[in-house]
């Protein structure tokens, strides 16, 4: 390997645990709530608002499009992040991305537990031909060989499928159908390294390279960013999350954080519930789900009130024009009655005399 590669790999495994590591509650050192399971398999396409029921943007905005979620950087220090409410106990996240171009800025799609697990897909923007992976044990950062890196082109215009694949016995990493890493837990300090407690799907930019981090960071980024020739996009088109287990929650039995120690409670998750809820109807489909005979009522109701608006249309014409008659002026220049208005105003057909005088037409 590389002198290159060497100072890279150190610097990817310092960065991305000062980028990716936190949690709310660490089941190693306290009692904390259920993780909430996925417990099924299901694709999500990335074009609209995601249900904040199942993913919440824990950080800046993203912008939902027709070709995927856009994560972008537009000035300093944003840092769009989105995660699932959701956390799989081993199983398959296949993720469709095009990563951020640009000195500085770094791309990522973690699984992460509550317990400081991590598996890990990291783009560096100044690089458009390689991603990174890596992974981490219960937050231990006391090695610096644990990163890989994988050749891939046009990872910036071109949308390509990182898939990781999860067991207790072994991690893969996949890249467009293609097998690229593959670690067993002996290989990972005899399992105590090796990811493996139930961990939520988080995808986010950040601008590494931003003057106020450390010189090393900076350098690992590839330099500082540069925010006026922004902004920096990473698109994520779609995710299929495949939980192994089937379950409402996982519960930490004891602080050890090993796989044997997660009990998986049955029943069903509340995201399997949120997805098997029937959408909400549009008018159109309310109306159509409606029986006959309701709607006959709803047409008679309908027709009875535009009569309604009709006669009292008709009224106010009637007594608008009555009153346009009395107040018409009626005398002429001299102040005699204007005969023209008088005759105007007779009944057709009525002579002075009072006599009726029947008119052929």
């Amino acid at each position: 390997m590389s002198l290159f590669n060497v100072l890279a790999l150190l610097m990817a495994f310092v960065c991305s645990v000062t980028a990716q590591t936190w949690t709310d509650c660490n089941p190693l050192n306290t009692t904390c709530p259920a993780a909430p399971a996925l417990g099924t398999n299901h694709t999500w396409v990335f074009n609209e608002t995601m249900d904040d029921k199942i993913w919440e943007v824990t950080n800046g905005q993203i912008d939902w499009k027709d070709t995927g979620a856009e994560f972008s950087i537009k000035k300093k220090l944003d840092s769009p992040t989105l995660q699932s409410k959701f956390f799989i106990f081993f199983g398959i996240v296949e993720s469709h991305v095009k990563m951020a171009k640009g000195g500085g800025i770094v791309s990522s799609v973690v699984l992460q537990s509550a317990d400081l697990d991590e598996i890990d897909w990291e783009w560096v923007g100044y690089n458009t031909s390689e991603v990174q992976s890596n992974y981490f044990g219960k937050g231990n950062d006391t090695s610096f060989s644990r990163g890989g890196f994988h050749y891939v082109e046009n990872a910036d215009t071109e949308f390509h499928n990182y898939t990781t694949y999860w067991t207790q016995e072994k991690l893969e990493w996949w890249i467009d159908g293609n097998l690229v890493r593959t670690l067993k837990p002996e290989d990972a300090l005899d399992g105590k390294n090796y990811p493996q407690t139930p961990s939520n799907v988080r995808f986010g930019i950040w601008p590494a390279g931003d003057s106020k981090n450390a010189q090393g960071t900076i350098e690992w980024a590839g330099g500082e960013v540069n925010y006026d020739a922004g902004p920096y996009t990473m698109v994520v088109q779609n995710v299929r999350v495949h939980d192994f287990h089937t379950g409402k929650e996982y519960n930490y039995t004891d602080n050890s954080g090993s796989w044997e120690s997660i009990q998986v409670v049955s029943g069903n998750s509340t995201t399997v519930e949120e997805l098997n809820k029937e959408p909400s109807k549009s008018l159109a489909e309310k109306w159509a789900a409606l029986p006959s005979a309701a709607k006959i009522g709803v047409y008679c109701g309908a027709a009875a009130a535009g009569l309604l608006l009709i006669a009292g249309g008709a009224f106010t014409l009637s007594d608008s024009a009555r009153r346009d008659v009395l107040n018409t002026p009626s005398t002429t220049r001299n102040g005699t009655l204007n005969e023209m208005s008088r005759a105007a105003c007779k009944p057709p057909g009525k002579q002075a005399n009072g006599e009726i005088k029947v008119i052929n037409r």
